[in-house]
């Protein structure tokens, strides 16, 4: 039966919803992965990886490569590049994936910090009493809020002065507010988005914190709007899906990165439950050089619904223990964490559970988070979060 079906290439961590779109569409296609040795630096083109690859097509061709990840998404562009396949290609792949390559590309069109190479930052960057006096320091590739510092100019040069490698330094943003809209696009256009918001700075995140829907009325949401359609628009990628990231200062909206593929800690699972939305079923379907305008939304998020990530209160106290924060009104799923209860979090995506809510007020929302907040073992606090009508 496998020699009826489409070969593809699959580069990345087995992920499980990576996995469970792979297997919509396993009655037409068949997933197989390199040796294991192959894919061990799967993340950049390299000499091993590519000669697994240029073996395979010559004994079992496969028709696309799908990448679970963003660790593997340059890799499988190269290799669409090098065999003609559908998806982006390798140089789409590296604007989205090479956040220098991703600020030349974008700065001239949407509004963005200032941002240097971390040796040109050392050689002529801004000097001490210049405007520029907190930066962003992040490596040039990489995910969540993995290795991000935000320090005085002065200090980054020090640390940057005796860090190996190449980084990237941006201006700081005085963040008031932080959103995040999630998508597909379609000819290179948006064909449908999703607006969020932190319910505080990313880079802020000590104790469990959260996102929610974007009020339809937000003042900001038309605007947020028209950032996100141009950021797609710029990168010219065909079809697929993204999520992007915008910072507000108070007086003026500002690019801050795009990805393109599904965010991460559990935004797939928030898009499915609250709108029926499948973006990893898009996100392979455009792998696979097919539409993936049936994985769109059914239906719009109820007001107010998002999620929370469960993690150690500042003072050390743990959160409401999963099982029960399972019952607090409001609450929809439970998604697994990825670290063990008490385990320090060490970027913002770190959590010991996902909780899910739908149809809250904006008080109700404040009072789950309290709930879940709660240190384990404290008298119940369940009542009055209530739902939206």
């Amino acid at each position: 039966m496998s020699e009826s079906r489409a070969r593809v290439l699959v580069l990345g961590r087995d992920k499980e919803w990576a996995r469970r779109a792979m297997d919509t569409f396993s009655d037409t296609h068949e997933f197989v992965r390199l040796p294991a040795d192959a894919e061990r630096h799967g993340g950049l083109p390299g000499p091993e990886l590519l000669r697994a690859a240029d073996e395979l097509m010559a004994r079992r061709p496969f028709a696309a490569v799908v990448a679970t990840s963003e660790s593997t998404m340059l890799a499988a562009g190269f290799l669409r590049s090098q065999y003609g396949l559908p998806g982006l290609d390798y140089a789409q792949s590296l604007l989205v994936t090479n956040k220098w390559r991703m600020r030349g590309r974008l700065g001239p069109v949407v509004p963005s910090p200032r941002a240097w190479l971390s040796g040109r930052f050392l050689a002529d960057g801004p000097q001490d009493g210049a405007d520029v006096t907190e930066v962003v320091v992040k490596p040039i590739a990489s995910s969540a809020s993995r290795d991000v510092r935000r320090m005085p100019a002065g200090q980054a040069r020090a640390w940057l002065a005796g860090q190996d490698g190449l980084w990237l330094v941006e201006e700081a943003v005085a963040v008031e507010r932080e959103f995040h809209c999630d998508g597909a696009f379609h000819d290179g256009r948006v064909s449908w988005l999703v607006i969020s918001e932190y319910d505080r700075p990313a880079l802020q995140t000590a104790g469990t914190w959260g996102t929610s829907f974007l009020r339809r009325d937000d003042p900001l949401r038309p605007r947020l709007t028209e950032l996100a359609h141009r950021v797609i628009e710029e990168l010219d990628a065909g079809d697929g899906v993204f999520h992007v990231e915008f910072l507000y200062d108070g007086a003026r909206l500002s690019f801050g990165e795009v990805g393109l593929r599904p965010a991460g800690a559990g935004w797939g699972e928030l898009l499915r439950v609250t709108t029926g939305a499948d973006i990893w079923g898009a996100f392979v379907a455009a792998q696979l050089g097919m539409d993936g305008l049936g994985f769109a939304p059914l239906r719009p998020a109820a007001e107010i619904s998002g999620m929370l990530w469960a993690r150690p209160n500042p003072d050390g106290t743990l959160p409401l223990p999963a099982a029960q924060a399972g019952r607090l009104p409001g609450v929809v799923l439970i998604g697994e964490g990825n670290r063990a209860r008490g385990a320090d979090p060490t970027n913002s995506c770190d959590f010991e559970y996902r909780a899910y809510f739908e149809g809250l007020t904006a008080e109700g929302a404040d009072r789950l988070r309290a709930a879940v907040m709660t240190p384990s073992g404290t008298a119940s606090v369940t009542t009055g979060i209530g739902t939206a009508e």
